[in-house]
């Protein structure tokens, strides 16, 4: 299944990335279509259930990034419900990893 898939998949990138005594995180970056319908991708909560099963630090940006955010959708191209960012949602996705990695003790 797709699900089991996905487990082993995490697990197996884990396993490599402490191999080499690194952490892998997990980073959940949410389409602007999550912002602009009342219901969550369906698949969210199974993947940030999944990360933290496995001992995965997770970044969730849906959580960090878009609840201050005065308008949202400003970070897409052309304000549409797309799954890419614009440059400067993108910008912002790296400032909300990088705060992230700073206060694990990770980044400088």
């Amino acid at each position: 299944s797709l699900k089991a898939a996905f487990e082993q998949t995490l697990r197996k990138a884990n396993q490599l990335v402490s191999s080499w005594n690194g952490r892998l995180y997990f980073v959940y970056l949410p389409s602007g279509k999550t912002l602009t319908d009342d219901e969550q991708h369906p698949w969210r909560q199974f993947s940030l259930n999944t990360a933290t099963d496995l001992g995965i630090p997770i970044i969730d940006i849906e959580n960090e990034m878009f609840p201050p955010h005065p308008n949202p959708l400003s970070l897409f191209p052309f304000r549409n419900s797309g799954a890419h960012y614009n440059a400067k949602g993108y910008r912002l996705v790296a400032e909300a990893i990088a705060e992230r990695l700073r206060a694990d003790g990770v980044l400088q």
